[in-house]
């Protein structure tokens, strides 16, 4: 492995000055939109703070090779680098020329390819894509469609497509680094590990050296890989999913034992869904749950859910309650349904799972021993993926902008629960594995705490038939001093999209909307003020211990 990119450095005071003059930092620096907030946040800072300078550098130059085909951010970074320069002469001249060469295709070319990703035929993509990757526009084509082919689950489109690129000697450090990122989601650790050694640090910094990192943590070669990591955190404090990360690593969460009857019950409904349940309980049924009963509702359906039911009733036996309902009343009322049997209110934790997820062994187990991060803790939930390669993250944890509330012009909605969504639909390239509070997390597997319930109350009916009824529970419980924990060192596989994802009449898109301006509206502008600053005192307070633990001194004293 290449040594790491020299830049400039900053050291831990870094910590210590964004807690003061940039505090949603803390929120992370994967999501575009925040990454462009930070970087001219750290541009204004860098005048007076040279520690804030080199911040901006290395973040820009490692938001630059994450994203290359970002046009619009290459320009910035080229601005950036021009003011403070850093980077290699390799380097600069290679995102000058790959930025000059990124056009912006017609609005119908875009549609074009959104309908041929939803056709999702491998033979008619190749057909679509490939004359197209021969024209003066070929890069632009690339640079748009390159993470739908990443997506595409097909390694013969992304080497079509690759191949079918002529790239010139001032664009050749290009090449590697596409298929590198190919390797890294497709391939085997061999080949991957070749394949992201191949890319050159002096063009792309310290993006082969992380993606290193994560493949031998993923082949269990962890003392190596958190070895690695520890040389990036110290390199990149700038990063602070990097130090979230390597603190998971160090300091795993314990493994609670197999759960009594007592300490959870696990709650599903369904709706015309039978066969996805039907995978869902089998991975269910091989999952260590220790003594904890499942309660299981039909919603209504009109399938063949019942035989779904009674195969269940085989496994699981007595430690199955079934309920069954003529209509479907929705999701807000199915899980306080649930919630209000007798046996679920007598257990400490109530297990939601979608009907539709696909289960590790030691998924409950992780649940429960990541509520002991906090003792109050009044949901627990994990890190969300797709279910077949390359896992496109759904959902991670969730906070709040720390922004004012904004109560909107004429016609426009007010703006107070401004959710900063960290991962928004990227590819799960290990970013994400780290364990801290939040303000709320995936409803397709969360745990409540009863108390919780007891103390804010259950789910809002006024949110029927779904959307956002998760979020505002664990919103209100926040509010009652409950917060909620992110376990991201559990990975869950959803095999289909949420609602929200898959919203496309006008009868959906207009239910999401209704159903948000009641979210905006439920809260006064104190009450969205009050949560936005018991997420931001929740997030650096669990950073000030993750550095603790890592021996890392946030005043560099």
């Amino acid at each position: 492995m290449a040594d790491l990119p020299m830049i400039p450095q900053c050291g831990p005071a870094f910590y210590e000055l964004m807690r003061n003059r940039y505090p949603g930092w803390i929120l992370g620096v994967v999501q575009s939109d925040h990454v462009r907030g930070v970087m001219h946040a750290l541009d204004l800072l860098g005048s007076e703070s040279a520690e804030a300078g080199a911040a901006g550098c290395g973040l820009g130059w490692w938001t630059a090779a994450r994203q290359p085909f970002d046009a619009d951010f290459l320009t910035r970074f080229a601005a950036f680098n021009a003011a403070r320069p850093f980077l290699p002469e390799t380097g600069r001249r290679f995102f000058e020329t790959l930025s000059s060469r990124l056009g912006d295709l017609p609005e119908e070319d875009r549609e074009l390819w959104q309908a041929v990703m939803q056709e999702g035929d491998t033979k008619y993509a190749i057909k679509f894509l490939m004359p197209r990757l021969a024209t003066p526009m070929g890069l632009s084509w690339l640079g748009h469609c390159w993470d739908g082919l990443l997506r595409f689950g097909s390694v013969s489109l992304i080497e079509a497509a690759l191949a079918g690129l002529a790239l010139d000697e001032a664009l050749a450090p290009l090449m590697p680094r596409l298929r590198a990122e190919a390797a890294f989601h497709y391939e085997s650790f061999e080949s991957a590990l070749k394949a992201v050694d191949t890319v050159d640090p002096g063009v792309w910094g310290f993006w082969p050296a992380y993606h290193r990192a994560e493949l031998l943590i993923r082949a269990g070669e962890t003392d190596e890989g958190s070895a690695l990591l520890a040389e990036l955190v110290e390199r990149m404090p700038w990063h602070p999913n990097l130090a979230l990360k390597l603190d998971a690593l160090r300091n795993p969460l314990p493994l609670a034992s197999a759960p009594e009857q007592g300490d959870v019950a696990i709650l599903a409904y369904s709706w015309n869904k039978a066969d996805l349940l039907a995978d869902t309980l089998e991975s269910l049924r091989q999952s260590d749950i220790g003594s904890a009963r499942i309660f299981l509702l039909d919603n209504g359906s009109t399938d063949h859910m019942q035989d779904v039911f009674s195969r269940a009733g085989e496994w699981f036996g007595d430690r199955l309650h079934r309920v069954t309902l003529p209509v479907n009343i929705g999701a807000p009322p199915a899980r306080n349904w649930l919630l209000s049997l007798p046996e679920v209110r007598a257990c400490r934790w109530a297990a939601f799972l979608d009907d539709d997820v696909i289960l590790p062994g030691d998924w409950l187990r992780r649940l429960l021993g990541a509520a002991g991060m906090k003792a109050d803790a009044g949901v627990v939930g994990c890190r969300i993926t797709a279910s077949t390669p390359p896992y496109g993250l759904q959902s991670a944890d969730y906070n709040l902008l720390p922004i004012p509330p904004d109560p909107g012009g004429p016609g426009e909605f007010p703006r107070r629960i401004n959710i900063f969504d960290s991962c928004a639909g990227a590819l799960d390239d290990g970013l994400f594995t780290y364990n801290r509070p939040c303000l709320s997390v995936s409803g397709c597997c969360h745990m409540v705490s009863l108390k919780a319930v007891k103390k804010a109350g259950d789910f809002d009916v006024r949110f029927n038939p779904s959307q956002f009824d998760d979020l505002e529970r664990d919103l209100r419980s926040a509010l009652h001093g409950m917060p909620a924990v992110y376990c991201g060192s559990l990975a869950i596989r959803h095999v289909q999209h949420s609602s929200l994802a898959k919203a496309s009449t006008p009868q959906q898109m207009g239910h999401i909307m209704g159903n948000k301006y009641k979210l905006e509206t439920k809260y006064e502008d104190a009450q969205a003020v009050k949560l936005a600053e018991v997420d931001m005192e929740l997030l650096w307070r669990s950073f000030d211990d993750t550095l603790r633990r890592l021996d890392i001194r946030a005043n560099g004293s």
